[in-house]
């Protein structure tokens, strides 16, 4: 079952990577200066190509759940930090990136990361989480919400863009979250508790603050800069919350892999990866229409 889990996150990976592309090229799209707002979901729901961006998304998440039943959330989201290296690879050809030596040390990092934490945890079943901690989920994505909007509307810039991704990895910590502790909630159930509510906001939340990000900052520092965070705060709160930890006397290894995870994500984010064309010549691989 363990390794089902694993092959479901890595499927995740890959999944949110091609997705993360698409999500970009259908940024390219926006007009300048684009933020939060219902006008924005309006025009990304209407171009096909964000459209395939959100099912190969919704996929991955999908994968990710059923792996948060069985793993903790350090390793899943660990693994899903793969999709940094397959979004990179895929800008590569869609994008017209080009990727230089610090690009390719980190994805080299990240890579070895995931290879170490998968030899090092095991299976843990999902956890339930009380009512003050769906509460208390609730009111930060309020806050996620209300932050993001007024980052949204300030000048764009690449450090604009890059603290969207951030908050935008806070989102999705939230989402998965709220996957490893809402526990079996089913039927009526969903509409009252807080945790789904809060999950939700904070995922759909975070896919707006995504795509504005990729409109103001490259595929692969907005990537690296939003896995880095859903990485670290998922981690933090699946030890504090759900007692997430690596199997016994494999923690030095775990917590050396989770560093190289990080370490790798944090020298791609901090790269200026140039691109070969100007983002206006890029075609989509949908076309969407105008």
């Amino acid at each position: 079952m363990m390794v089902l889990a694993l092959a479901g996150a890595a499927g995740a990976a890959v999944l949110s990577g091609t997705g993360q592309v698409l999500q970009a090229v259908a940024a390219r799209r926006l007009p300048a200066g684009a933020h939060l707002d219902l006008r924005l979901v309006g025009r990304l729901l209407r171009a096909p190509t964000y459209l395939v961006a959100l099912l190969l998304t919704a996929g991955g998440f999908l994968l990710a759940v059923v792996a948060l039943q069985r793993l903790p959330l350090f390793v899943v989201q660990s693994v899903r930090a793969a999709n940094l290296v397959v979004a990179a690879l895929l800008a590569i050809p869609v994008l017209g990136v080009r990727l230089r030596a610090p690009e390719w040390c980190g994805i080299g990092l990240v890579s070895t990361g995931l290879v170490l934490l998968a030899t090092s945890v095991g299976a843990q079943p999902a956890a339930a989480a009380g009512s003050t901690v769906g509460l208390a989920a609730v009111g930060v994505a309020v806050a996620l919400v209300a932050t993001g909007w007024l980052v949204s509307v300030v000048r764009p810039s690449r450090g604009a863009g890059l603290v969207l991704a951030a908050l935008a990895g806070w989102g999705f910590a939230l989402l998965a979250v709220g996957a490893r502790l809402a526990g079996p909630v089913t039927g009526p159930a969903v509409l009252t508790h807080p945790l789904v509510w809060a999950a939700m906001t904070a995922g759909v939340c975070g896919l707006a603050l995504q795509v504005l990000a990729l409109g103001r900052a490259g595929v692969v520092p907005v990537t690296a800069v939003s896995v880095t965070t859903e990485t670290c705060v998922s981690a933090v709160l699946g030890v504090l919350l759900a007692g997430d930890h690596a199997l016994r006397g494999h923690a030095p290894t775990a917590v050396a892999a989770f560093l190289l995870v990080l370490v790798g994500s944090t020298l791609v984010a901090r790269a200026r990866v140039p691109e070969a064309v100007p983002s206006g010549a890029v075609q989509p691989l949908i076309p969407d229409p105008r």
